[in-house]
C-alpha cells in the first residue's frame, strides 16, 4: 500500500482537502503548466472511470455528468432555435421566396455545424457508428474480396477489347497508354472505393440525415415555438395535398407540422403576395390574360329542400402571363386606330375604312400559296413533303413562358354578361381600371388603358360571347365601356381537341369503317391491343393524339415503301435505305409521294381513297400541331380556315382564396418530394422504343397495303371529304348572318361566320 499518510498530513498542515487541492490546481492560472496538472488533465478519463466505479459515489457522479451533458445539448439546441439562426417562419408575413429557398440539406448542415455534439449523439442512437461495426467490417472485407474476384475476370475481358487504345487512336494520342499493371492497380482502387461506398450506404441508410434533421427540428420547435421552418413547410405541403384538418392538427401536436390556424395565416399572406405580383404585371400593360370555366360539386352532408340544387358551382379561373419576345408598349398602342376602322364603330369613316374581306381573302393575305419547289407544289403540299421527311429528324424543344395564376372568380361565364364580369374582374386583379372613374389620387399610379389593347385568351365560345358583348356596347361613349381595348385570341388547344375528335368521328366511330383490313382500327389493335373498346367508344384527346402520331408514321413509311418499290425498283424500304440516297433525292421523292398519296384522287378502289383521306387529315392535324408548337400563327390561321377534396375547407370562398397559389403548391410538392427522397421521382423519361411495334404494323400494311391500288376493291364505309364540306359551310356563313345564343330567351344576330358552330355541325 502506498504511503499516503504523508500526503494526508501535508494537506492537514496546509488546511486543504483533496477536493480543494484538485480545484486549486485546475482553476489557478499559475499552475496551468505544472507537471501534476498536465498529468491530471491527460488522465482525466481514468479519473472519471474511477469515480464511476466507486461504490459510494458512482450514482451521484453519474447524475452530475448527465446534467452536464444535458446542459451542453440544451445550449446547442437553444442557440439553433434562436431567431438569429434563421429557422423562424412567420406565417403572417410568409412569402414564396421563403418556400423556394428552403433546403433540407442546408438545414441539416446548419444543425451539424451549430450542434456538433447533439448531431453526434443522434448518429450514435441511429446506429451510424456504434452497432455492428465489427461484423460490418468483416462483411465489408468479405464483400470486397468476393466482388474483387468477380471484377478481375471482367477487367481481363476489357483488356482484350483495348478500349483505351481505340480512344487514343481516335484522339491521336499515341504512346500514352500506361502499363497493364498500373491500369489494373487504378481499377482495383476504384473498385474498392465503390464497394466501400456501397456497404456504407447499405449500413447507414440514405435517409439518416433526414431523420436527424427532423428529430432536431422537433426538439427545436419544442424549445422555441417560433422555430418552425420545417413544420411550416410540411404544413403547407399537407394543405396543398388536400390532407384533412384532423390529420394536420394531429401532426401539429406531434411537432411535425404547424396548426391549421398558422397555415391559414400563411395562405392569406401568400395570396396577398400573389395579388401584388398580378398588379405589378397588370400595370405594366405587357400582360396577356386567359380565363375558362370550371365546375365544383360542393355536396352537403345532409341535403335539404332549400339547398338541393346548390351543390354544383360554376366558377371561372384566370391566368396572366407576360408578353415576352421583345413586345413593347408601342406595339400595343393601337386601340384608337383599330376602333377607327372597326366595323362595330357606328361613326366609322367610310372612305378610310378598309374594304370588307371574306375568309378566303384573309387567307391569301396571311398565307399566300407561293411555290418554291421544283414541282410547283403549294404551301400545303410543301408542308406535307416536309412532314414525310420530318420522321427522319429530331425535334427542337420550345421555351416555356412564365404563368401567374389569378384569383378564381365566382362567375358563370356561359353568358355574355358573365364574360363581361370575368373580363372586368381579371383586369381589376391586374389593377387596370376605367380611367374615367379613377380617383385623382390614383391617376398617377394606374396606367391609362384607353390607348392600348389587352390580349384576352379563351375558347371559341368565349370569343363569340366577347364579340357579342362588343357589338352590344359599340354605342357607348367611352372606350372602356365599349370594351374597345379587348382583343380576343382563341385558345388553340380547344381547337386541337376538336380536330382530334373529328378524326375519331371520321375513321373510328362508325362501326362499318372498322371492318376493312386497311382501317385505322387495325392499327389500334396493334398499338393498344387492350384498349380497342375504349377507342371504339370514347378514347379522349391524349389517346387520339398519340394514335395520329404513331399510326401516321407507319402509314407514311408504307408510302415510302410502295413508292420506292414502284418507282425505284427496290424490294423493301430497308433495301432503299442501304442504297444511301442523297438528301435531294429524298426531297424529290417526298414531293412525289405527297402528290400521289395525299392529294385527293378518284380511283376505282374505295379503300385506297379512304387511305388518301386519312393521310390528308392526319397531315392537316400534324401541320396544326407543328404550327401551334412553333408559334407560326399564320400557318395556324390557315390551318383553322382550311380545316374547317373532402375537407372542411372545401367551399367557394376557400377555392377563391387558394386559387392564386396553384403554382406555389406545385413547386412546394416538388421541393418536399426531392428533399425527402420520394422513390417515384425520376428524371425525364426517354420516349418509348416503338421500332418493334412499327415493324409489326408495317408488316401488316405490306400484306394489305392501303396505298397500293387494287381496282374494284370495295369498302364497308366511304369516308366523307369534310374539307370541302367545311369550305362550303363557311362560304354560306360569309354570305349571311349566323345566330348566336343569348343568355335570355331570344337570339342575337352576329355578322360573319361562327367557326365554333361550323365545327360542331361538321362533327
Amino acid at each position: 500500500m502506498l504511503p499516503l499518510h504523508i500526503v494526508f498530513e501535508a494537506l492537514d498542515q496546509c488546511q486543504m482537502s483533496v477536493a480543494g487541492l484538485i480545484m486549486t490546481l485546475l482553476t489557478c492560472p499559475q499552475y496551468e503548466n505544472h507537471p501534476f496538472v498536465v498529468e491530471l488533465v491527460e488522465r482525466c478519463g481514468e479519473v472519471f472511470n474511477a469515480f464511476l466505479c466507486h461504490s459510494a459515489g458512482q450514482h451521484k457522479f453519474a447524475a452530475h455528468s448527465f446534467r452536464m451533458v444535458e446542459n451542453t445539448y440544451l445550449q446547442e439546441l437553444c442557440s439553433l432555435a434562436s431567431d438569429d439562426n434563421g429557422q423562424h417562419f412567420r406565417a403572417s408575413s410568409a412569402s414564396t421566396k421563403q418556400l423556394e429557398e428552403f433546403s433540407l440539406q442546408q438545414m441539416a448542415q446548419k444543425i451539424e455545424e451549430g450542434a456538433p455534439k447533439w448531431w453526434s449523439l443522434l448518429g450514435s442512437l441511429l446506429d451510424q457508428n456504434a452497432s455492428g461495426e465489427l461484423g460490418g467490417e468483416k462483411d465489408k472485407e468479405g464483400g470486397e474480396s468476393e466482388l474483387e474476384g468477380v471484377f478481375e475476370t471482367f477487367w481481363d475481358d476489357v483488356d482484350e477489347i483495348d478500349l483505351e487504345g481505340m480512344i487514343n487512336e481516335l484522339t491521336g494520342e499515341w504512346g500514352l497508354r500506361p502499363p497493364v499493371k498500373d491500369m489494373r492497380a487504378k481499377r482495383r482502387s476504384a473498385m474498392g472505393l465503390m464497394v466501400r461506398a456501397y456497404y456504407t450506404r447499405e449500413r447507414t441508410g440514405i435517409n439518416e440525415t433526414q431523420k436527424k434533421t427532423i428529430i432536431s427540428s422537433i426538439v427545436m420547435h419544442g424549445l422555441n415555438q417560433k422555430s418552425n421552418a420545417l413544420q411550416s413547410l410540411l404544413g403547407l405541403f399537407l394543405q396543398s395535398a388536400h390532407a384533412p384538418y384532423k390529420v394536420i392538427d394531429t401532426l401539429a401536436h406531434l411537432g411535425i407540422s404547424v396548426s391549421t390556424d398558422t397555415i391559414n395565416r400563411a395562405i392569406q399572406s401568400l395570396s396577398q403576395e400573389s395579388q401584388n405580383s398580378l398588379q405589378r404585371l397588370g400595370q405594366s400593360l405587357l400582360a396577356s390574360y386567359a380565363y375558362d370555366n370550371f365546375d365544383v360539386d360542393l355536396k352537403h352532408d345532409t341535403p335539404t329542400v332549400e339547398k338541393s340544387n346548390d351543390s354544383l358551382k360554376h366558377l371561372t379561373s384566370g391566368l396572366m402571363f407576360p408578353l415576352v419576345h421583345g413586345v413593347t408598349l408601342d406595339d400595343l398602342k393601337c386601340s384608337e386606330d383599330l376602333w377607327r376602322k372597326s366595323a362595330l364603330n357606328p361613326l366609322v369613316d367610310e372612305p378610310h375604312t378598309p374594304p370588307k374581306r371574306a375568309w378566303w381573302d384573309l387567307l391569301e393575305r396571311l398565307q399566300p400559296e407561293r411555290s418554291t419547289s421544283s414541282m410547283n407544289a403549294s404551301c400545303r403540299n410543301q408542308f406535307n413533303s416536309w412532314m414525310f421527311l420530318h420522321d427522319l429528324f429530331e425535334q427542337i424543344p420550345t421555351v416555356k413562358t412564365p404563368i401567374f395564376a389569378a384569383r378564381a372568380m365566382d362567375i358563370n361565364n356561359s353568358t355574355v354578361s358573365g364574360n363581361i364580369q370575368a373580363v372586368m374582374e381579371l383586369l381589376e386583379q391586374g389593377r387596370v381600371e376605367d380611367p374615367a372613374v379613377t380617383s385623382e389620387a390614383a391617376i398617377g399610379d394606374l396606367p391609362d388603358i384607353s390607348k392600348y389593347v389587352v390580349l384576352m385568351h379563351g375558347d371559341l365560345g368565349t370569343g363569340e360571347r366577347l364579340q357579342a358583348a362588343q357589338l352590344r356596347r359599340s354605342i357607348e361613349s367611352t372606350s372602356w365601356n365599349r370594351l374597345q381595348h379587348i382583343i380576343f385570341i382563341p385558345g388553340l388547344f380547344h381547337l386541337k381537341m376538336a380536330c382530334a375528335d373529328a378524326l375519331w368521328h371520321c375513321f373510328i366511330y362508325p362501326s362499318t369503317v372498322r371492318k376493312d383490313e386497311t382501317s385505322l382500327m387495325r392499327d389500334v389493335a396493334q398499338l393498344r391491343p387492350r384498349e380497342t373498346g375504349i377507342f371504339a367508344t370514347k378514347p379522349g384527346f391524349r389517346r387520339m393524339h398519340q394514335l395520329v402520331g404513331y399510326a401516321g408514321i407507319c402509314r407514311r413509311l408504307d408510302c415510302w415503301r410502295v413508292h420506292a418499290c414502284k418507282q425505284k425498283g427496290f424490294s423493301s424500304l430497308e433495301a432503299f435505305a442501304h442504297s444511301k440516297p442523297t438528301l435531294d433525292d429524298l426531297k424529290a421523292m417526298a414531293e412525289e409521294i405527297t402528290c400521289t398519296y395525299v392529294a385527293t384522287k378518284m380511283e376505282r378502289d374505295l379503300q385506297f381513297e379512304n387511305a388518301l383521306l386519312l393521310n390528308k387529315y392526319f397531315l392537316l392535324y400534324e401541320e396544326l400541331s407543328y404550327a401551334m408548337n412553333s408559334g407560326d400563327i399564320g400557318r395556324v390561321e390557315a390551318s383553322v380556315v382550311k380545316n374547317g377534396g373532402k375537407n372542411s375547407n372545401r367551399s367557394v370562398e376557400r377555392i377563391i382564396l387558394e386559387s392564386p397559389l396553384v403554382q406555389v403548391y406545385r413547386n412546394l410538392q416538388g421541393l418536399v418530394q426531392r428533399d425527402f427522397s420520394h422513390t417515384h421521382l425520376t428524371t425525364s423519361h426517354a420516349p418509348p422504343d416503338m421500332r418493334q411495334t412499327f415493324r409489326k404494323i408495317q408488316g401488316r400494311l405490306e400484306l394489305n397495303s392501303p396505298h397500293e391500288i387494287s381496282p374494284g376493291r370495295k369498302s364497308r364505309h366511304q369516308v366523307e371529304d369534310l374539307q370541302d364540306k367545311g369550305r362550303e359551310m363557311m362560304e354560306k356563313a360569309a354570305q349571311g348572318d349566323v345566330l348566336i345564343e343569348n343568355e335570355g330567351d331570344g337570339i342575337e344576330a352576329l355578322e360573319g361566320g361562327g367557326l365554333g358552330d361550323i365545327i360542331v355541325e361538321l362533327l
